[in-house]
């Protein structure tokens, strides 16, 4: 008589009982899975305001070159380095042990650090350069 009355799969047995620790171990499971993913928006940088960033810094935001990050007196390079503009090399701020080549960029020139024989760049106190095709430019 009893089997007529068991719904189909049902043990016919009491559900076991969910104690506390057990409910305290899924909260702190959950709560050391979480809290990675939260921190994550604590410690995020934010973007420079435009016009704010100075000679040989990054303008590369978000991975784009953005132009309008550097100030009003510089140009933001292909390569994502504020430069200054120059009309001939001897306008260019000069680094000890390296010279400068005043390169068309559209419809300005800009400063250029050159690589030296080592293939080394400045240290501009700004973005990291990196020699590439004899030019230092941004990382």
């Amino acid at each position: 008589m009893l089997d007529e009355q068991r719904t189909s799969g049902s043990t016919g047995g009491i559900a076991p009982h969910y104690d506390s620790p057990m409910r305290i171990s899924n909260v702190i499971t959950l709560s050391l899975l979480l809290a990675p993913l939260l921190a994550c928006g604590e410690d995020a940088p934010t973007r420079p305001e435009d016009g704010t960033v100075q000679v040989w810094g990054s303008c590369v935001w978000d991975d784009q070159v953005t132009s309008d990050l550097c100030e009003d007196d510089l140009v933001c390079s292909g390569n994502g380095v504020c430069s200054p503009t120059c009309s001939d090399f001897v306008d260019c701020p000069k680094f000890e042990g390296f010279e400068n080549a005043c390169v068309p960029m559209a419809e300005q020139k800009i400063c250029k650090p050159l690589c030296n024989n080592a293939k080394e760049c400045p240290n501009t106190d700004g973005a990291t350069l990196i020699c590439l095709q004899g030019y230092c430019v941004g990382d």
